[in-house]
């Protein structure tokens, strides 16, 4: 009788020697992992720690973050500069004031091109100042106009004078709102407090007539000149408190000189202003001294060849601020 094989009986011993082998992998690498991990312990501990381990701190980078657009905000080229005495489109022929007078008194070297300041004192006049606005136009020059409280009060056109001393690229100054030496300095020494308050006076006059709420004058010329005041710099601190600051001239066309000496007409009025040059010591830049009040009509008759003279001599011509 033929016999059954059976799955429980070794006697063919195919499965035991199956299992067996599964049994001696499994042991090996179990014993290969032990030993391997034992051995790796032993020289990381006898090398030291600082042979595998990184001293440098982990860090993290914050994620970068997007740098805001600036907003871009449109500027009419005919708009007043806030607080200013000029529009923006005269920008970039505007002159800080402080700047020219440490210039023109050589207080800090000047290394640039040519440059002259045109500057009418005693206006506005409704006919006087209007023609030179006229031949600034013509011309292609600019201004610095420094107004008189009585004259704005004088004429019902100063408002429209005024603000075409703006729109057409020149610059307002502050020249006292009387005028009157004897209020301004008594005993010719300056009052301080008197000074301020006409000059306040000023510029709330000046924005009353213009409309322009937001002028501002940062620019004075005393009457009669800083030099010819005592204790007048304490006129000059009270003033920067206010952020104004005064300028004088080193040049004139000598239309306010004594009448001995005053030009007798327009050319020489233009030769005075090169002839004026010889008692500076600074020569390319000038503040040239002129006025626009109603008597001197002359003035405006020898204006376009003062600008033409100006520029032969390679100067170009700037506003204060």
């Amino acid at each position: 009788m033929k016999r059954k094989n059976n799955i429980f009986d070794n006697s063919g011993g195919t499965y035991y020697r199956s299992q067996k082998k599964s049994k001696g992998i499994l042991i090996t690498v179990l014993l290969v992992l032990v030993i391997g991990t034992a051995l790796g312990l032993t020289i990381y501990k006898l090398i030291g720690e600082d042979k595998f381990t990184s001293k440098t701190p982990i860090v993290v980078e914050p994620e970068a973050e997007e740098e805001p657009v600036p907003e871009v905000i449109e500027v009419n080229p005919e708009d007043l500069v806030e607080n200013s005495n000029h529009i923006h489109e005269a920008s970039d022929y505007a002159y800080s004031t402080r700047d020219v007078r440490n210039w023109i008194t050589g207080v800090e070297a000047y290394e640039g091109e040519k440059i002259a300041f045109l500057t009418f004192d005693d206006g506005p006049s409704p006919q006087n100042t209007g023609r030179i606005l006229d031949i600034l136009k013509e011309k292609d020059a600019s201004a610095t106009f420094f107004t008189i409280g009585t004259s704005i009060e004088n004429s019902n056109s100063s408002g429209d004078v005024l603000n075409r001393i703006l729109e057409e690229g020149s610059a307002i100054a502050l020249h006292s709102y009387t005028h009157v030496y004897e209020k301004l300095y008594p005993g010719n020494t300056a009052d301080k407090v008197f000074i301020k308050e006409e000059m306040e006076r000023l510029q709330d006059k000046i924005r009353e007539v213009t409309g322009r709420e937001d002028f501002k004058s940062h620019v004075v010329r005393y009457p009669g000149g800083h030099m010819s005041w005592k204790g007048i710099e304490e006129a000059d601190a009270a003033l920067q408190e206010d952020g104004i600051e005064y300028i004088d001239w080193n040049a004139m066309n000598g239309d306010s000189e004594p009448t001995a000496r005053r030009p007798k007409d327009p050319e020489a009025l233009a030769a005075f202003v090169m002839e004026s040059l010889v008692y500076t010591n600074v020569k390319d830049v000038i503040v040239v001294l002129m006025h626009d009040a109603e008597n001197k009509e002359m003035t405006t008759e020898s204006l376009p060849l003062i600008i033409d003279t100006l520029r032969e001599e390679g100067y170009s011509f700037g506003i204060l601020k």
